[in-house]
């Protein structure tokens, strides 16, 4: 059929070429290689939401062994979307509280913080992308150390969050008050609004028990969330440089954020694999449960 039957239906951009009656002696006009996308396509293509994954990189869902200022100094700069981390307090802490009889070790850099909390900072704010926030836990003896480094870095210092546990600590029982509160230190990096509506700074979560204890200063995985939560959107990167046993990666994932997570005790960084083994059988399990509910 030379001629287009107008009764034919046609796909848009599958119709077929112009006629080229009217044409004879004149060059026809110019027609590239790329196939011309059809207008209804075009906004189909220009308004679908792609949900899948982004590509990772190379510090995206890891666990790093070793000295953290070694591993960033070799981060690039504007890496991370969130650091999130509670470093040693350099005050030489170890605990006398017990897990399955076994007393937690002295942590490690705990006692020289003049050598790395500065370094720690600059690194910091250079590895963390533009508008973004940094929250460090604390205490009120060793807060000044920390809010100085991180002010010579370049952070604006926002806010002090305070964190009320359910049960005091221990310490001087007859010459001092009993310690029921934990400081976190909140940065921008520039500014980012946070998410959802405005909270107060003071965060009421139970800590853990005693027996479920796997770092001496492990922090409860729901008040982490409470934080990336506030501070990122899902698939942004989470930066933990003194893991421990792992609790912020598990928040992160929890919340579909990627994590970068480095430790230099081999005992917690082991502890934070096994965690990572453990939610990725839970994780296999619901994949699977939701698998077989859908396939039926």
């Amino acid at each position: 059929m030379s001629e287009r039957d107008n009764s034919t239906l046609y796909l848009p951009g599958f119709e077929p070429p112009p006629s080229t009656n009217g044409l004879r002696g004149r060059k026809p006009p110019e027609q590239g290689a790329e196939r011309v996308v059809p207008r209804e396509i075009e906004i189909e293509l220009n308004t679908r939401n792609f949900n899948g994954r982004a590509p990772r990189g190379k510090w995206d869902d890891t666990v790093w062994l070793g000295d953290n200022r070694n591993w960033l100094a070799m981060m690039p700069d504007e890496t991370v979307d969130l650091i999130l981390t509670d470093p040693p307090y350099n005050i030489g802490y170890k605990s006398n509280r017990r897990v399955v009889n076994a007393k937690f070790q002295h942590l490690e850099n705990d006692d020289n913080g003049d050598d790395w909390i500065p370094q720690f900072a600059r690194e910091a704010y250079r590895v963390l992308k533009n508008d973004r926030h940094l929250y460090c836990f604390c205490r009120h003896d060793t807060y000044p150390d920390f809010i100085a480094a991180f002010k010579a870095a370049g952070f604006k210092i926002k806010r002090t969050l305070i964190w009320v546990k359910n049960n005091h600590g221990s310490g001087d029982l007859k010459g001092d008050y009993a310690p029921q509160d934990e400081w976190i230190i909140y940065c921008h990096k520039g500014r980012r609004v946070l998410n959802g509506k405005r909270e107060s700074n003071v965060l009421y979560f139970p800590k853990l028990s005693t027996k479920n204890l796997t770092h001496s200063t492990e922090k409860p995985v729901e008040l982490l969330k409470k934080l990336i939560e506030k501070s990122t959107h899902r698939d942004e990167l989470v930066l933990d440089p003194f893991a421990g046993s792992g609790s912020t990666m598990q928040a992160a994932r929890e919340l579909r954020r990627r994590y970068c997570m480095m430790e230099l005790s081999e005992s917690y960084y082991y502890t934070t694999e096994e965690r990572r083994g453990q939610y990725n059988q839970r994780q296999l399990r619901f994949d699977n449960t939701l698998y077989e509910r859908y396939d039926d």
